[in-house]
């Protein structure tokens, strides 16, 4: 038990400390930059789940975490930059030194601590049966890795975090949970609700899947009752970020309702349906769409409507140089009112 926490101990200690940004030994404008369109939308949105993990958990990831800010620099300079970024894993002050080094003007965190509004929020059996060697009875020992960067002013800004509990293997460690920021958009006329979450893992959290399962299952219902309190039913609403549903038919069952009020819809499927993904992109935009874990949604508010006018995939995963296991996609979005 001692060597564990010693463990996770130093663990987080480099991950906070893992966070200045220097040159890499990757290429911040690689092979594939022909596939950015040449302006992005006023209302584009990237989802992007960075692997920010530490060293011994994973290796060589402060060189490709700088890489991945001196990209989203790259693209600013070519007025390419999305106008909103969802992270994910953004762990420590990562979210804020990447967002300084691409010039964002707002930096949002996410939830620092596990909540601990109930101590068995899954049950005593299922609490009787936490496992300490799996992270899942020593509390949270990092932030959730939540953040919205954004180039327009946030006006709101909302944080939940799951009960420690309610998560099951090493994704406790984190303190997962929702995100929420109000953003004025230049011509939407009212400030739009952008949503970030991250939800449990499955294969990587060291216990059983239907352990995990039981765990993403709870925190799904209680992503829909919290956004059902803090959303209008007349708020427009982009709603991001690694939901790790996979072709699980238990987890797919867990997110069939809709997580917002209303009817929402997946951004990407949408675009890809109309053919509207940039040159370049189309088969890393698919291939999202069928992993089914990155996703945007969006709803129509009462009195403006998002359209879904193009994606793209700046952060691919099929390169010479991928900067983390997840791809970051791009949507951009018009208004009408």
């Amino acid at each position: 038990m001692i060597g564990f926490r010693t463990l996770a101990l130093v663990t987080t200690a480099t991950l906070l400390g893992a966070s200045t940004l220097s040159e890499s030994n990757y290429s911040s404008e690689p092979t594939d930059k022909y596939t950015w369109p040449a302006r992005a939308g006023p209302v584009s949105i990237m989802s992007y789940n960075i692997k920010g993990l530490p060293w011994p958990i994973a290796s060589g990831r402060k060189d490709a975490i700088s890489a991945i800010g001196q990209r989203l620099a790259a693209m600013r300079a070519s007025n390419a930059q999305p106008r909103v970024v969802l992270l994910q894993e953004a762990f420590g002050d990562t979210a804020t030194t990447l967002g300084e080094a691409a010039g964002y003007r707002y930096v949002v965190a996410g939830p620092e601590t596990a909540g601990r509004e109930d101590a068995e929020p899954l049950g005593p059996a299922f609490a009787q049966n936490a496992q300490w060697f799996k992270g899942e009875a020593s509390g949270s020992l990092i932030n959730s890795g939540l953040a919205i960067l954004s180039d327009y002013p946030v006006v709101r800004i909302e944080r939940y975090a799951f009960p420690e509990g309610a998560c099951a293997g090493y994704d406790c460690l984190a303190a997962k949970g929702v995100l929420l920021a109000w953003i004025d958009f230049p011509g939407a006329g009212e400030p739009v609700v952008v949503v970030n979450a991250h939800l449990n893992s499955r294969g990587s959290t060291g216990v059983s899947n239907e352990r995990a399962d039981r765990a993403y299952a709870w925190q799904v219902a209680a992503v829909r009752e919290f956004l059902s309190k803090e959303l209008s039913s007349e708020a427009p609403a982009l709603f991001g970020g690694d939901f790790n549903t996979g072709r699980v038919p238990e987890r797919k069952a867990a997110v069939s309702r809709p997580f917002i009020e209303g009817a929402h819809i997946d951004g990407l499927r949408s675009v890809l349906t109309k053919g509207r993904v940039v040159a370049g992109s189309g088969i890393e935009a698919r291939e999202i769409v069928d992993r089914n874990k990155d996703k945007i949604f969006f709803r129509d508010g009462a009195r403006v409507a998002l359209r879904p006018e193009q994606a793209w995939v700046p952060f691919p995963i099929h390169s010479q140089e991928p900067l983390s296991d997840h791809a970051g996609f791009v949507i951009d979005f018009s208004l009408e009112q």
